[in-house]
């Protein structure tokens, strides 16, 4: 549960620091990539106002302006009507991919664009219908200027990503620790509590039976009795949660047969179906190993069957599946009755909650059982989840093997 905290602590921080700091950083090298853009288009909009760039296509060039053009180094003006070339700067040292530039350019169809090509600076104006009027501007500072911009943006994204991930982690970690801190002092004093309850409850019982023998039928021992058996059940789901909590306490695992293991879980449970007239049906593949601690797999499995039995109605019947596809094991334990509230699916794995507080008292249920099953799934890496479907509540346990 602390390790769970702690990720999604983790993945708030870094994701919100992630989006701010990558924010701010992209939008500096769009803000700077664009001004180095327009600063040369500028430049060419005013050689095409000072009369260096020929304004109307419409019209043949001069014969001045192209005398300036040729003077003017590695800037070349192209117009394309109708998807061809229909006139270019006429200059000797023209580079060939002018023409493939410009006409890519026009198959954009846009009014007014710029951008980088190759190692020019271009920029294009819509003079008509198919008429496209595109100015080229070598100029590979500004090119050079653009790109470093864009590959010192990308180191800053990185290193700034290196950062965030272990400044989240020692965020998450000083978060957490408190209430690890506090969690652990919980775990112990349930652990201590449970401990020396047994002590004195052990007298009362052993008192409680002498008293039984000594008068017969007396229905206050019997309260008495019971209570003890509910307080017994409860001080040993804690003392199993505690130690199911401590992922130290795993014991030694063996492989077992676990499709033997859940015919005889299913037997133990056939007299309590019995007196409900519930009928238990098993779908078990067989020889289904898995390297586990038996006690582990038998209180998983009683849980289920021991939750299902009590909430199936009379006359109608339980389900025990076993099944392994690629790499999982599946468990599957389903029983006819009332659906579990969608809202209450998740919180049904929680310590201490029952949707039925006033039944599951009465039948000294404590909310304990599907916490433990659930970490104990966990401790195997495995998921448990519930599901309604055809008037079957389904619990179904996934284990990796």
């Amino acid at each position: 549960m602390i390790e769970k905290l702690r990720k999604r602590i983790f993945y708030l921080v870094f994701i919100s620091i992630s989006i701010i700091v990558l924010g701010v950083i992209i939008l500096f090298a769009i803000l700077n990539y664009h001004t180095t853009i327009n600063t040369a288009v500028m430049m060419i909009n005013r050689m095409t106002q000072i009369g260096l760039i020929r304004e109307e296509t419409d019209k043949p060039p001069r014969q001045e302006n192209i005398e300036n053009q040729r003077e003017i180094e590695g800037v070349y003006h192209v117009i394309v009507r109708d998807g061809s070339i229909d006139n270019i700067t006429d200059n000797d040292d023209i580079d060939e991919k002018i023409e493939e530039y410009a006409l890519e350019i026009s198959k954009k169809n846009v009014r007014d664009d710029s951008g980088i090509k190759g190692k020019y600076i271009y920029n294009v104006r819509k003079r008509g219908e198919n008429t496209f009027e595109i100015t080229f501007m070598e100029n590979e500072d500004a090119i050079n200027h653009a790109n470093s911009i864009l590959l010192v943006s990308v180191g800053l994204c990185i290193l700034s990503l290196i950062a965030i991930y272990i400044g989240a982690k020692k965020i998450s970690r000083t978060i957490v620790k408190p209430v690890e801190e506090t969690f652990e002092k919980q775990k112990q004093f349930i652990s201590d509590a449970s401990h020396e309850l047994k002590t004195p409850l052990a007298v009362i019982e052993a008192n409680a039976d002498v008293l039984e023998n000594e008068v017969q039928n007396n229905k206050w021992i019997k309260y008495i009795q019971n209570e003890i058996e509910s307080m017994n059940k409860l001080i040993n789901e804690l003392l199993m949660l505690a130690k199911i909590e401590n992922i130290d306490s795993i014991r030694e695992l063996k492989q077992i047969n676990l499709s033997k293991e859940l015919e005889i879980i299913i037997s133990m449970f056939e007299s309590m179906a019995y007196e409900k007239e519930i009928t238990i049906d098993s779908n078990i593949k067989e020889n289904v190993m898995l390297k586990a601690n038996k006690e582990d797999i038998e209180h998983i499995v009683s849980t289920l069957l021991d939750n299902a039995i009590k909430h199936t109605e009379s006359k109608k019947q339980v389900i025990v599946e076993l099944n392994k596809e690629k790499n999982d094991i599946i468990i599957q334990v389903k029983n006819y009755g009332e659906p579990i509230p969608e809202e209450e699916r998740e919180k049904i794995f929680e310590r201490f909650y029952r949707i039925d507080k006033s039944r599951n008292r009465k039948e000294k249920r404590y909310g304990l059982g599907l916490a433990i099953a659930k970490s104990t799934v966990e401790k195997y890496n495995g998921k448990i989840e519930v599901s309604y479907k055809d008037h079957f509540t389904i619990f179904k346990v996934n284990i990796p093997v």
